[in-house]
C-alpha cells in the first residue's frame, strides 16, 4: 500500500533527530539569522551614521562578500562531497587554498578601491583592513562548511548567532564614520571565527595531494556554476534602476529580498540532502522524496502567509514598499519550480557531474535575466517575477525529462 504525502510527513515527524533534518532546522535557522542580522544591521547604521559614510561602507561590506564568494573556489561544495573520504584532510587542504585564494583577491581589490576617489581619503590602514577582514570572513566560511559537513551543524547556526552580534559594535566606533561600519562588520567575523576555532577546533592546515587532484575539477566545476547561480542577484538591481529609476527599484529589491529568504527553509533541507548523499544513503531516492515533501509542505503555508501577510511585512519598510507585493507573490510560486531545480543540481553533485551543473546555471542565468530585460519595461518589476517563474518552470520541465530515468533508479547510485 503507498504510503500518501500527508502520512508521510506525520511519519517524518516523528523522527526530527534524523541528520537530514536535525541538519536541516539548523542550517535554516542560520540562514534565517545571517538574514534578519543584515537588516538589522544596516538599520542600526543608517541612524548612527551619515548616509554618505552608510553609502561607502556598504561599498566596502558587498566587496569583502565577494571576495569571500571568490575565494572559496567552490572548496565549499568540495568539502560537503569528499569529507566522508578524506574527513579533515579535506577542510585542511580547503584552508590553505582558500586562504592563499583570499589574499590575492583581496589585495587586488583593494588596489583597486584605493585608486578610485571614494577610498582615497582612508590610506594604506583602510588596505590592511580590508585584506585582513577578506581573509577571516574566508575562514569563517571553510569552518562554517565543516561543521555542516560533520553533520554537526548547530555550530554552523552558533557561528552565525555570533556574527549576527555585529550590529552592537556600531554604538562604539560612530566617530571613524564608514571606517567604523567595516570595523564592526569585522569583528563579527571575527566573534563567529572564534567560535569555530576555539570551541569546534581547526584542522592542521595542509595540502593533500590525493585530495586536491579528485576535488579540484568538482570544484573549480561549482565554482563556475556558483557564479552563474549568483549573478542574476548581483545584476538585476542594476537592471531594473537603468529601466524604471530608484523608486521601482527600492520596491523590486525589498521584495526580491524577501522572497529569496523564503526559501531558506527548502534550500537548507537541499545542502542537508547534499551531507547525506555524500555520506552514501542506503535509498537515497527514498530520502529525496521526503526532503522534496517537506520542502512542498513548508512552501504551501508560506505562499498562504504571502497572501495574508505579505503587504503588512512590506509595509514594515514604509508604506509606498507595498507595490512590491506582486512580485513578491510571484517569488514564492516560482519556488515551488526553484526546489526541483536545486535538487536536480544536488543530485548531480553527489553523481559529480559537475559540467551539467555548470550548463543548468548559465542556462538559468540567461533565461533569468533576458527574459527580465525584455519583461521589465513592460510590465514593470513584475516582469521580474514572471522571468523568476517561467525560467525555472522551464528547467524544471528539462531537467526531469532529462533525468527521469536517474531519478527512477537512484538507490542504485556509486558514491
Amino acid at each position: 500500500m503507498r504510503i500518501m504525502p500527508l502520512n508521510l510527513i506525520k511519519k517524518e515527524l516523528q523522527n526530527l533527530k534524523s541528520p537530514l533534518y536535525r541538519n536541516s532546522i539548523y542550517i535554516s535557522l542560520a540562514s534565517f539569522t545571517t538574514a534578519l542580522a543584515g537588516f538589522l544591521f544596516w538599520a542600526i547604521a543608517a541612524r548612527l551614521y551619515l548616509a554618505e559614510e552608510v553609502g561607502v561602507a556598504s561599498a566596502v561590506v558587498s566587496a569583502l562578500n565577494l571576495t569571500f564568494q571568490l575565494s572559496m573556489l567552490g572548496m565549499n561544495f568540495a568539502i560537503i562531497r569528499f569529507y566522508p573520504k578524506y574527513k579533515e584532510r579535506a577542510v585542511g587542504s580547503a584552508l590553505a587554498i582558500t586562504s592563499v585564494a583570499s589574499v590575492l583577491f583581496s589585495v587586488t581589490y583593494g588596489l583597486i578601491m584605493m585608486s578610485s576617489g571614494s577610498f582615497e581619503d582612508f590610506g594604506w590602514k583602510f588596505f590592511g583592513v580590508f585584506v585582513l577582514f577578506s581573509v577571516i570572513g574566508t575562514i569563517y566560511n571553510v569552518l562554517y562548511t565543516y561543521s555542516i559537513a560533520r553533520r554537526r551543524a548547530e555550530h554552523s547556526f552558533l557561528q552565525s548567532l555570533l556574527f549576527a552580534g555585529r550590529f552592537l559594535f556600531l554604538f562604539l566606533p560612530v566617530s571613524l564614520g564608514a571606517m567604523g561600519i567595516v570595523s564592526s562588520f569585522g569583528l563579527g567575523l571575527l566573534l563567529g571565527l572564534g567560535y569555530a576555532v576555539f570551541i569546534v577546533s581547526i584542522p592542521e592546515i595542509r595540502l593533500d595531494r590525493k585530495f586536491i587532484k579528485e576535488a579540484l575539477r568538482f570544484s573549480l566545476g561549482n565554482y563556475l556554476a556558483n557564479i552563474a547561480n549568483i549573478a542574476p542577484n548581483y545584476l538585476m538591481p542594476t537592471l531594473v534602476l537603468s529601466m524604471l529609476g530608484k523608486k521601482e527599484t527600492a520596491y523590486f529589491y525589498m521584495a526580491f529580498a524577501i522572497g529569496n529568504l523564503i526559501l531558506f527553509v527548502p534550500n537548507a533541507i537541499n545542502t542537508s540532502f547534499f551531507v547525506e548523499g555524500s555520506h552514501g544513503l542506503k535509498n537515497i531516492k527514498a530520502t529525496l522524496k521526503k526532503a522534496i515533501a517537506f520542502s512542498y509542505a513548508y512552501l504551501a503555508v508560506a505562499t498562504v502567509a504571502v497572501w495574508l501577510l505579505g503587504g503588512f511585512v512590506l509595509r514594515f519598510f514604509g508604506e509606498e514598499y507595498v507595490n512590491g507585493l506582486p512580485l513578491l507573490k510571484l517569488m514564492v510560486l516560482g519556488g515551488f519550480f526553484v526546489v526541483v531545480v536545486n535538487f536536480s543540481i544536488t543530485i548531480l553533485n553527489i553523481q559529480k557531474r559537475v559540467k551539467k551543473i555548470v550548463i543548468i546555471n548559465t542556462l538559468k542565468a540567461v533565461l533569468f535575466l533576458g527574459l527580465s530585460y525584455l519583461l521589465v519595461p513592460r510590465m514593470g518589476i513584475v516582469g521580474v517575477g514572471w522571468g523568476w517563474i517561467v525560467s525555472h518552470s522551464c528547467l524544471s520541465l528539462i531537467l526531469f525529462w532529462n533525468h527521469f530515468d536517474h531519478i527512477k533508479h537512484l538507490k542504485h547510485l556509486n558514491y
